[in-house]
């Protein structure tokens, strides 16, 4: 088929969303997704009935749908984030009455978090947690250079698992055949996970930073970005949650300084980062344009990044990423060449998934229709591929 001498490039992805647990926000977002051509999302946390009366309507995982993974309830410590979100109704608590309420509520607990504070409660609850048959574990660290000290203090909210819980719930989730992605806040997050065998980071550190406190909290160290690279751990760097609540700009230039130094060392080991978003209601674009922006990569590795790694993260069974026999002949068609002018990745003309053009309207976006379209496509010379042999 003709397309015109555009440029082609595999489907977006979004390694870490919160998006379609709800019937109410899958058609809100969905059109936008594939607007944007993300075709991919990785579900960090989700409320687990939500998320599968989406699945039951047909709303994602079709042809015409956006593709989603999800983790169920995130593992968490006692009062531990994401409790303070989900018990509070997607408002942090403010109030002394506030927290009173979150600490005493559990309305969420097996739905949206799983509270974690042993070896024997995790044993007591593993079989429920596998029941509700996650794509991905997803534990929660806080400040675990402090979790000693916290739990001799008042009730606390936003903290985490007691790092040393770790390796055992890896050992479990790898048995089952489950990855585990690990919510981090600090470097010592960062170290806990990588040496418990976690397998993707959450977070880039620092992201929440003020100008006026000391880096080294979140500068992660050498040694552990080594052990991250030798090991095959993936980092969600979830970088432009720096800008979230307009910043001071002596704040927000103290974290993307903090930001660069890190990513640089990352990428210099070889570690891999993904293209994540946790934004809720929104999807991975402004996160790709953020990543972009701090010049660490090329377009090209950039690119790469948001149409290759994240998807086959997400999707690592999936033949995704590549014009190629036996590989799912989904791609974006734009109008200019990405690799010269960044802005074109959002310049899509064309979009197909499974062989089938896309009409992008929140009909089609949530309804589990087949045949949209068009017939099979048949990638003749007149593809123009951006990558080449390069790319791959």
């Amino acid at each position: 088929m003709d397309l015109h001498g555009g440029y082609v490039v595999p489907p977006y992805g979004d390694a870490h969303e919160h998006n379609f647990d709800s019937l109410q926000m899958t058609r809100k977002v969905s059109a936008q997704y594939l607007k944007d051509g993300i075709y991919y999302a990785q579900g960090m946390t989700d409320v687990t009935s939500g998320a599968a009366e989406v699945v039951k309507a047909g709303m994602v995982n079709t042809p015409a749908t956006v593709d989603v993974t999800y983790a169920h309830g995130g593992l968490t410590g006692i009062n531990g984030h994401p409790k303070d979100v989900y018990e509070s109704i997607f408002y942090y608590p403010r109030t002394d009455m506030q927290r009173k309420l979150v600490i005493e509520g559990e309305k969420m607990e097996g739905e949206a978090y799983w509270q974690i504070d042993s070896a024997a409660t995790l044993e007591a609850k593993w079989t429920k947690i596998l029941a509700a048959k996650p794509d991905l574990i997803k534990i929660y660290l806080g400040e675990t250079e402090n979790f000693k000290a916290y739990t001799n203090d008042e009730p606390r909210l936003g903290g985490g698992l007691d790092p040393e819980l770790v390796p055992l719930i890896v050992a479990k989730a790898h048995a089952a055949g489950l990855k585990v992605a690990a919510h981090i806040d600090t470097a010592h997050d960062f170290h806990v996970a990588v040496t418990g065998g976690v397998d993707e980071m959450g977070h880039l550190p620092g992201y929440g930073m003020s100008a006026t406190e000391d880096a080294a909290k979140y500068r992660l160290s050498d040694q552990d970005i080594a052990l991250a690279a030798k090991r095959g751990v993936k980092l969600q760097a979830t970088a432009e949650l720096a800008s979230e609540y307009s910043p001071s700009a002596a704040d927000l230039a103290a974290r993307r300084a903090l930001q660069t130094d890190n990513l640089k060392r990352l990428k210099a080991a070889g570690v891999v980062v993904l293209v994540g978003s946790d934004r809720y209601s929104q999807d991975s674009v402004a996160e790709a344009d953020y990543l972009q922006g701090l010049q660490i990569w090329t377009n090209l590795e950039m690119l790469r990044m948001w149409s290759v790694q994240t998807p086959e993260t997400v999707f690592p069974k999936r033949k995704l990423g590549e014009l190629k026999e036996g590989y799912e002949a989904s791609f974006l068609v734009l109008k200019e060449n990405p690799l010269e002018n960044w802005a074109a990745v959002h310049q899509i003309v064309d979009r197909w998934k499974l062989g089938q053009r896309l009409e992008v309207s929140p009909l089609a976006a949530v309804q589990a229709a087949t045949g949209v379209g068009s017939q099979p496509v048949s990638l003749g010379g007149a593809v123009v591929s951006v990558f080449e042999s390069a790319f791959f």
